[in-house]
């Protein structure tokens, strides 16, 4: 059996209680090969009108040879702002297969076929670990590889973020907020904060919103926190720019205890 993401096992154990989360990464332990270590950098690239090549460093901090594939898909966002890959060959890269020495690093060229002059195209470069062969006698073993997405904006940077917040909605103890991206680029919320004017507070992450898109949030309120509020402010923060709506709350929107 293998697995070519590490996020599963990461997601089991984090899930369980601590006792039980150390039983699991013992008796898993014996059953895995281990991750490779390594790095990617930098974290995202961006090409605006008259940029050209640029690279993509790859290091590896482990004491065998890693063995990596680079593919590239366009990033998109449908309409309730759920993430979109599609495969693609809208950017020049290379190579689009290496292997890196311990303790060496490497260098992947990037650069645009063409600039878009309107809205900015999104896409991700994935530089993702090829597992290598297992000997018969690690047949049972879970094989673990790790891919690195790389957000790669390519087109018009706006010179600041275009959001808007809708008008606020709330029913059963559920606020509603849908944040939309007006402009030509995209943007990350860094978050969405919730207060009260009794001190509640309530904070979630954002994510990256796509020119042109719009996702809807919801936070939920414990009853008893919404019947003792008269308002509540959302504050959405993106970059160094806030953008807050009000809502008035009447108690039947609060739901039962």
């Amino acid at each position: 059996m293998q697995c070519q993401n590490i996020n599963w096992l990461k997601a089991l154990i984090k899930a369980a209680p601590l006792g039980l989360a150390l039983m699991l990464w013992t008796a898993i332990q014996p059953l895995t090969a281990q991750a490779a270590e390594f790095s990617v950098y930098p974290t995202g690239m961006e090409f605006g009108p008259g940029s050209r090549a640029s690279v993509i460093g790859i290091n590896n901090k482990d004491q065998r040879p890693i063995r990596f594939q680079m593919t590239l898909v366009e990033w998109t966002q449908d309409a309730k702002g759920v993430d979109v890959y599609t495969p693609s060959d809208d950017l020049i890269y290379f190579p689009r297969q290496l292997t890196v020495k311990p303790g060496d690093h490497a260098i992947v060229r990037v650069g645009p076929k063409n600039i878009p002059k309107s809205t900015e195209k999104t896409y991700r470069l994935k530089v993702e670990e090829l597992p290598e062969p297992m000997p018969e006698s690690m047949s049972s073993a879970i094989g673990i590889t790790i891919t690195f997405a790389v957000p790669v904006f390519l087109g018009k940077l706006d010179l600041k973020p275009n959001a808007s917040v809708s008008p606020l909605a709330m029913q059963d103890g559920k606020l509603v907020a849908t944040v939309q991206n007006t402009g030509h680029s995209h943007f990350r919320i860094e978050s969405l904060e919730v207060k009260g004017a009794d001190g509640y507070t309530q904070k979630i992450d954002g994510w990256y919103l796509l020119a042109g898109a719009s996702r809807q949030y919801t936070l939920d309120i414990p009853p008893d926190v919404c019947r003792a509020q008269k308002r509540l402010n959302l504050n959405v923060k993106v970059g160094e720019s806030n953008f807050s709506s009000d809502l008035d709350i009447d108690p039947s929107m609060c739901g039962s205890t």
